[in-house]
């Protein structure tokens, strides 16, 4: 068995999932794991497969030939050594401003925390219509990093930001 993570973008319309998942089905994978999204009127997604090492080689250069209108980008994985961890959800919500996420991600990578989800979005204000950015970051914290260490870092980040950061 081998496993395929798989990267599509193109214009969104309607259907280009089923046609994937069509795609899929017909070259005998299984599709496992998914996270797609219609940014700037885009269709941007990645996604795993598990599909017989016999029927691998076929399905990437089936998938890379065929008229999706996407561009498709496949690679097979590996399975990873596995390390200790601890996973942590941070929450954040603050005034919008360019930087937040270079400067978060810039913590999490000093402390080697590796960012296992993330997405963002700009809302609005409830009561004064400013936007706000608000975050939502899933990462795996190696065991020998406390979690009060990295909290503290976050939350002058926060100040900094005239944001709301939650660690869980």
């Amino acid at each position: 068995m081998k496993s395929i993570i798989i990267t599509v973008l193109g214009n969104d319309k309607p259907g280009l999932v089923d046609t994937l998942s069509d795609f899929i089905v017909k070259h005998n994978g299984d599709w496992i794991d998914s996270r797609m999204s219609h940014l700037g009127g885009k269709f941007a997604g990645i996604l795993s497969i598990n599909i017989s090492a016999v029927d691998a080689e076929k399905f990437i250069k089936d998938i890379s030939n065929t008229e999706l209108g996407l561009q498709i980008l496949c690679e097979v994985t590996e399975p990873s050594i596995a390390e200790e961890f601890n996973n942590y959800h941070i929450d954040l919500i603050g005034q919008n401003r360019p930087g937040i996420i270079h400067e978060i991600s810039h913590v999490l990578a000093e402390y080697k925390a590796n960012v296992e989800g993330l997405s963002s979005e700009i809302v609005e204000a409830p009561m004064s219509g400013e936007q706000l950015f608000k975050s939502h970051i899933n990462i795996h914290l190696p065991i020998t990093i406390s979690k009060l260490t990295i909290k503290k870092r976050l939350e002058r980040i926060a100040n900094e930001f005239v944001a709301d950061i939650k660690l869980k």
